[in-house]
């Protein structure tokens, strides 16, 4: 093939290339994060109706994975879902007791009792001081013994569903909270490896 008839198929990929890529400036792509939601919308170039949706999970690793770990993951995978009285899935929202009772269902394949009196009930009672990840921790709140439920992650920390108008949430068992624990529980069947 000589030199004079390679030039015009170059110069013609060239420009089939500019004007591919001018089809794919940054200005046709949309990113958008949902407020509150956990969740990112990505609008693809050129596809003003496709659209993929991302939550942003922990992540759990597989090596030396406890059943406790899956419990944790799958609470602390609702976390920015709103609380929801009477709520139990992740598709309605979950109270405090349905959270929890969700988790280790999930986690662990354990059936909990459905309220957090219920729960603090079937819980073998430990010391905060021998609390441990994946332990329930019980408050008295509006005056009743055991009122609400969490689930301990370790450092003074639990993930719970606080009450109407509120998300679900990681905080430190201080001030309000702090003031209000009945005490921690473990769920028996919930403490062995997990089968993969």
């Amino acid at each position: 093939m000589s030199s004079v008839s390679v030039k015009p198929l170059v110069w013609f990929a060239c420009g089939l290339a500019v004007v591919t890529l001018a089809g794919c400036s940054s200005e046709n792509t949309k990113t958008a994060q949902a407020q509150n939601s956990g969740k990112y919308v990505v609008q693809l170039a050129h596809a003003r109706n496709a659209k993929a949706s991302f939550s942003k999970a922990p992540v759990l690793e597989s090596n030396n994975v406890t059943l406790v770990d899956r419990v944790v993951w799958n609470a602390q995978k609702q976390q920015g879902k709103m609380y929801r009285f009477g709520g139990e899935s992740p598709q309605t929202g979950f109270d405090c007791s349905g959270l929890t009772q969700f988790a280790f269902g999930q986690g662990a394949g354990v059936s909990l009792p459905r309220t957090a009196a219920a729960q603090y009930d079937a819980a073998v009672k430990v010391p905060r001081a021998s609390a441990t990840k994946g332990d329930l921790v019980f408050f008295n709140t509006r005056g009743r013994k055991v009122g609400h439920v969490g689930i301990y992650l370790g450092d003074n920390k639990f993930v719970h569903a606080p009450r109407t108008g509120k998300a679900i949430t990681t905080e430190k068992l201080e001030g309000y909270w702090g003031q209000r624990i009945v005490g921690f529980g473990r769920i028996p069947g919930a403490c062995r490896p997990a089968m993969s």
